[in-house]
């Protein structure tokens, strides 16, 4: 080891594709893809763990409809704006926590927990997506419902490019990508061009099918797990546009 963070874990990281991860329109997506979150899960009260939770736009946006919320995530500055949007929107019942999701856990406290825009798999060590899936189940109040959405295997193999660009505000983006490790790993070679100045990152993480995941949130303790091919609830088949996984306690 010579000491330095993965890329997850790199504030520096975070705050370089910021405007990239997170423009306007992507924020303004929030209150649809929560309506159809909530339709899925079938909750419509009470209190929900958002892990993690980035800008804190869901977050903010369930506090808005009078949720209990708490919002979790590892990077500062990504929490300093979620508290801003919070108090821009009247705070809510909001609460942000800086902490990793290896080792956030407050058991039978929510009930429900979201995982939204891959934010699952950055882990090199396979045994910490299991305990951070684990950290969700045991924070769940009995009956606690789980909805996460990724892009899986079969949806990347779909659509698989191995090179890409994009830009947002003058930032621009270029990407190499390869799938190694028997395709259950992806590497991601991320060139950031922003204000002359050029930044490079390697950005990976692990690949999961339907049923993989699935099995994994069943090893954990989830006793119901369905896949969906989006967050409208339509088939998990060759149409789908992501993975989202709903899982009971």
């Amino acid at each position: 080891m010579d000491g330095t963070p993965a890329w997850h874990e790199d504030p520096a990281f975070w705050e370089a594709v910021e405007p990239l991860v997170f423009p306007p329109e992507t924020v303004a997506e929030a209150p649809e893809q929560l309506d159809q979150v909530l339709e899925l899960a079938g909750i419509d009260g009470g209190r929900v763990l958002d892990m993690p939770c980035g800008v804190g736009r869901h977050a903010v946006e369930l506090a808005d409809r009078g949720f209990e919320v708490t919002g979790v995530d590892a990077t500062p500055p990504y929490l300093e704006t979620a508290r801003e949007r919070a108090d821009e929107a009247g705070g809510g019942d909001c609460e942000f926590v800086d902490a990793d999701m290896r080792e956030f856990r407050r058991p039978e406290t929510f009930d429900l927990a979201i995982n939204l825009y891959t934010s699952f798999g950055y882990f090199e060590d396979r045994a910490d997506d299991e305990r951070a899936a684990r950290n969700i189940y045991e924070s769940l109040n009995p009956d606690g419902r789980l909805v996460m959405s990724l892009t899986s295997k079969e949806v990347l193999a779909g659509k698989f490019q191995q090179r890409g660009w994009s830009e947002e505000d003058g930032t621009y983006l270029l990407e190499e990508r390869a799938v190694t490790d028997d395709w259950s790993w992806m590497e991601n070679r991320w060139v950031l061009v922003a204000d002359g100045e050029t930044h490079e990152f390697d950005v990976s993480h692990r690949l999961y099918s339907a049923y993989e995941l699935s099995e994994l949130l069943r090893d954990v303790g989830f006793s119901v797990v369905e896949a969906y091919g989006g967050l409208d609830g339509r088939e998990f088949d060759e149409e789908a546009e992501r993975l989202v996984v709903v899982a009971e306690k």
